[in-house]
């Protein structure tokens, strides 16, 4: 290997180390979402949410998020909502929900359905808002793309 490679290859390495530890630090759980009360009670009894500092600091920014398709609510397979545990349950259609365990997810390409944990990776964009799908939410992510997710993913951080 000639030293141009050698310098080529360092410097590609640096940038690879540099982004795998960008995206731990960018990497959200639902928990981070809202500081306070977040479980409605009943229908019409939307808690005061108070966005926390940490995902207000992100927004616009580039974020990793584990969790689960929900399978219920229809989809074109360009959204769907990421839920925090796996659910046969649709969590809009209960009478009380927590709302920091869901995220609407708009992705950069359709896809199908998956089964277990995933991964996603997209845009952050917060506050109150009616999204595309007619859904008042206070967390989403744009332009994102999404993977099977291991279970040691998971346990890290």
């Amino acid at each position: 290997m000639n030293q141009r490679s050698s310098k080529l290859l360092s410097a590609l390495l640096v940038a690879i180390m540099t982004q795998s530890s960008a995206d731990a630090d960018s990497r959200i759980r639902f928990g981070d979402f809202y500081v306070g009360e977040t479980f409605q009670a009943g229908i019409g009894m939307r808690p005061d949410l108070k966005l926390s500092d940490k995902i207000q600091e992100l927004s616009g920014q580039t974020v990793e998020i584990l969790g689960f398709m929900d399978g219920i609510l229809p989809r074109d397979g360009m959204h769907f909502i990421l839920i925090k545990e796996p659910s046969f349950l649709c969590p809009f259609h209960a009478v009380s929900f927590d709302w920091a365990g869901f995220i609407p997810i708009f992705l950069n390409k359709a896809t199908d359905y998956m089964d277990g944990p995933v991964r996603v990776v997209g845009r952050l964009d917060v506050g109150p808002k009616t999204d595309e799908t007619g859904l008042l939410s206070y967390v989403r992510i744009y332009n994102a793309s999404i993977q099977r997710a291991t279970k040691s993913l998971f346990n890290e951080k």
